[in-house]
């Protein structure tokens, strides 16, 4: 069998909104040389693409930034999202049973704030589909799968709401040592869980960072961790500890190149803005003059000002409603 997973995240630079760290994780029942993983896309062509606008009607399966921004729709994210998770026997009939079933940690599933609480769990999912719709799409992606000896065997995403987010940002002083956290965390997991089938993990590029060798050898310690390459496009490195191996390649724009980034990406993309659509939903009821946001820094901090005098009023720490950055 070959395991072969990725990592991305949603929300790094907003100033406002969660941060959301995902993964997702495919067994692939024949054997492949580790740095040469079979496209996905490719074996599960009947049922899936890489563009939005597919006359065949199949699944989107690509960076999130391609098939969504926040003047267009989530269909195309809904639609990949739901219909994997689908695969595996989730089906979330709201946001709060979605974020259960993706729970990276109780944290993460958890809503800790006020504006990100729904007393129905709404929205309601599927949000843009029909079920008969979602069944008919699952269908063909099972069958797609099946025929391709590939699965879907784990999916999960870390929510960093604000509050949790500045707490960890003080301790360490960094952005990127906060998100860092998380995708370790889902590089840990990987190891434990499928260390034995050397699993490829392919981790979208951590900022401008190029070295990861001693961020991987503290993490993994005491297996051994070695370096295939590090250069400006990607850096690989080998975890190796007795019968157990793992590569872990981190790569610039790898949500495009790589199908397990790519849907990490989508469900990280698809979790945080539904969460953002609850805090639009709060602000509307409370400042429905006020033009909503998604929290981008420069929209972000015109929302702040425009909703300042009810911050107090409304008994709201701002150290758990604006990020640092």
């Amino acid at each position: 069998m070959f395991v072969y997973a990725g990592i991305d995240e949603a929300g790094y630079g907003p100033l406002i909104g969660p941060l959301v760290v995902a993964r997702s994780v495919f067994a692939l029942e024949r054997q492949v040389p580790f740095l040469e993983p079979p496209s996905l896309w490719g074996l599960l062509s009947s049922a899936v693409c890489k563009r939005a606008s597919d006359r065949k009607g199949r699944l989107a399966i690509n960076d999130s930034k391609a098939l969504y921004s926040p003047a267009w729709s989530l269909r195309s994210l809904e639609r990949g999202v739901l219909s994997f998770l689908s695969t595996s026997g989730i089906g979330p009939r709201n946001l709060d049973d979605l974020l259960e079933a993706l729970a990276y940690d109780p944290l993460s599933s958890t809503i800790m704030n006020e504006w990100y609480d729904d007393p129905d769990g709404k929205p309601h999912l599927p949000l843009f589909l029909s079920h008969t719709q979602l069944v008919s799409l699952n269908e063909k992606l099972q069958r797609a799968m099946k025929n391709a000896s590939v699965r879907l065997a784990d999916i999960n995403t870390a929510v960093v709401f604000e509050d949790r987010f500045n707490q960890m940002v003080k301790i360490s002083r960094s952005k990127a040592a906060c998100a860092w956290a998380f995708v370790s965390g889902h590089i840990h997991h990987i190891w434990q869980k499928y260390g034995e089938y050397h699993p490829l993990v392919v981790v979208d590029r951590q900022g401008g960072r190029k070295a990861y060798w001693a961020l991987l050898g503290s993490l993994l310690s005491p297996a051994a961790v070695s370096i295939l390459q590090e250069n400006s496009a990607q850096s690989l490195y080998r975890v190796s500890d007795g019968s157990r191996e793992m590569h872990v390649l981190v790569q610039v724009e790898s949500e495009r190149r790589h199908f397990p980034v790519a849907l990490a990406s989508m469900a990280a993309k698809y979790v945080r803005e539904l969460l953002m659509s609850r805090f639009q939903s709060f602000w509307l009821l409370h400042a429905p003059q006020v033009r909503p946001t998604f929290g981008y820094f420069a929209d972000g901090r015109r929302f702040l000002r425009e909703i300042e005098p009810l911050i107090s009023d409304l008994n709201i720490d701002p150290a758990a409603f604006v990020r640092r950055c």
